[in-house]
């Protein structure tokens, strides 16, 4: 079993998500209604596990783009993740990583409960149920519960 395996297996275990096997497969949960995707880059001796959301196809705002490269500059209001536009689509996508040989399950579960918190915070701003103030919105506060997606 690969290390990547095991930390996923793990996860599911802290967090009670059966079938694992569906994990395993799909590699993607969904905490509070935000589908995050995982993927090993590299291997388990130097990889990475990324970990993605898509908040969406928002307007062109010019605000908005100010406000998410704003964020960016040194992860203010994006907790060490970063908001960028999926070529393409123009989908606003945030993404983080963390080095798999320093994961743990309990710490991971941790950090894609932050993640979440994240997501959740910047995807009123990309559907515009929120106003866009040239003020990036806050760190993330505590996990949430997860679901298969």
């Amino acid at each position: 079993m690969s290390r990547y395996e095991h930390l996923l297996r793990n996860y599911a275990a802290i967090m009670g998500l059966e079938p694992v096997q569906w994990l395993l497969a799909t590699q993607e949960i969904v905490i509070n209604g935000i589908t995050v995707s995982l993927m090993l880059d590299g291997d388990d001796d130097i990889g990475d596990i990324v970990f993605c959301t898509n908040l969406g196809v928002p307007d062109h705002s010019e605000s908005l783009h100010v406000l998410m490269l704003q964020a960016n500059a040194l992860w203010t209001g994006t907790g060490g993740c970063t908001l960028g536009l999926q070529y393409g689509t123009g989908a606003v996508l945030l993404a983080g990583r963390t080095p798999l040989p320093l994961c743990h399950a309990k710490g991971f579960a941790d950090m894609i409960g932050a993640f979440v918190d994240i997501a959740l915070r910047w995807k009123p701003f990309i559907e515009r149920t929120a106003a866009v103030e040239l003020a990036a919105p806050s760190s993330p506060g505590t996990a949430a519960e997860p679901a298969f997606a």
